[in-house]
């Protein structure tokens, strides 16, 4: 029997295999002791919007964010974070429907422009998904 895929709001129980899976993205890799802090601190910004990909099964297979802004000018813009797919389900759409789902949550908030950052390899992903490329991103890097 083949295992359907759904999209649904990031839930408590799927932190542990979201970090696990930004593994894939990013070197960061907090402790399991601070996943309740992690938790709440995500869970308690009304602007922030997290999707996961999960079979049927429950195992997650992707993931995303939006973080919502309303600029100071009045217009509203959202930010695409932390698209990531499981190694073995990638080149199956799921980080494309992913960003779909995101794109929805703006236009539902009717924002008017949604942005992402991201490394030049992946930008051949993000302009099949329909995005172009609008500018130069750039970070400075904080100690903690």
């Amino acid at each position: 029997m083949e295992e359907k895929l759904f999209f649904a709001p990031l839930e408590r129980r799927h932190l542990s295999e979201v970090i696990t899976l930004l593994q894939n993205i990013s070197e960061f890799l907090p402790d399991s002791h601070r996943h309740d802090e992690i938790w709440l601190n995500h869970a308690l910004q009304n602007n922030v919007f997290s999707i996961v990909a999960h079979h049927d099964d429950g195992v997650v297979l992707g993931f995303g964010t939006i973080l919502l802004e309303s600029k100071i000018g009045g217009g509203k813009i959202g930010h695409v974070e932390d698209i990531v797919t499981h190694p073995n389900f990638r080149n199956l759409g799921i980080g494309r429907s992913i960003l779909e789902n995101l794109t929805l949550i703006a236009i539902r908030e009717k924002y008017y422009k949604v942005t992402l950052h991201c490394k030049k390899r992946n930008t051949l992903f993000y302009e099949k998904s329909g995005f172009n490329i609008a500018g130069t991103s750039m970070q400075k890097l904080l100690d903690e």
